[in-house]
């Protein structure tokens, strides 16, 4: 496989990040979660959007990303969740209001914390609820051999393109972990009871974009279901994010101020 070279500048982003809200007095802090083999590129756009509107924001690094792909073979499920509830320990008590938000594996990260942890509300991008039965039953045979499986050749350039840094290839061996942590989120899901913004965009590739209608059939608490006719899984870095990033502000907006 053909590898391309990530600028060192775009290694340096996908770390954890702070973004404090120029106004120092902000009671409310929203931590946000990328997706698989992704890194905190992918949420940066939307936290400096959400920074800009008064927003304090912490951006997560999952376990085993924003290095080297083989970093995934060493990882369980439950890593990623502790990466969030440290985030959330080390800087919760600082304020009045949290919220969490993820994309894709991030979003459903996202909501099983929901069910763990004290957030006032809750909203997901092109969140990951299902496998695909094929990428299901090849997950769990090749992470016996911790196989890696390359991602298309032109994605990985796009990548790089809208500033991204993301793996080149699939850890199988970290597929069968989100295997094992969705059998948990689709018992815990109608546990949480803080209200839930689900966006999808329906020209989503990635996932199949019904995903967002099982979750939101699944959650038992007040929710808000928004689709878009136009965007890619990667909704962050798209040319129809503004829409997404605006509903988000509104939803904080709205819970804050009751």
């Amino acid at each position: 496989m053909q590898e391309v070279i990530f600028p060192e500048r775009l290694k340096e982003l996908a770390q954890p990040y702070f973004y404090k809200a120029e106004n120092n007095h902000t009671k409310t802090l929203v931590i946000l979660v990328h997706g698989f083999g992704a890194s905190a590129t992918e949420t940066r756009p939307l936290g400096e959007f959400l920074c800009k509107n008064g927003y304090d924001i912490f951006g997560v690094l999952l376990s085993g990303h924003g290095t080297v792909s083989k970093d995934l073979d060493n990882i369980s499920w439950k890593d990623w969740y502790q990466d969030i509830e440290d985030a959330y320990l080390q800087n919760s008590e600082k304020y009045e209001h949290v919220f969490i938000g993820g994309l894709s594996l991030g979003g459903a990260l996202a909501l099983y914390t929901a069910t763990k942890l004290d957030f006032e509300g809750i909203f997901t991008i092109n969140a990951l609820y299902r496998f695909k039965r094929i990428w299901t039953l090849f997950s769990w045979i090749a992470h016996f051999f911790k196989l890696h499986r390359p991602r298309n050749l032109e994605r990985v350039k796009w990548y790089v393109e809208n500033d991204l840094f993301a793996y080149q290839d699939d850890s199988t061996y970290a597929s069968y972990q989100i295997l094992k942590f969705l059998r948990f989120l689709h018992v815990e899901i109608r546990k949480i009871e803080i209200p839930a913004l689900i966006i999808q965009s329906q020209e989503d590739k990635t996932i199949n974009p019904q995903s967002a209608e099982w979750i939101f059939a699944d959650l038992k608490t007040k929710k808000e279901l928004m689709q878009l006719e136009k965007g890619d899984h990667i909704l962050t870095v798209d040319e129809n994010k503004d829409i997404a990033f605006e509903k988000i502000l509104g939803f904080l907006k709205n819970k804050i101020s009751k």
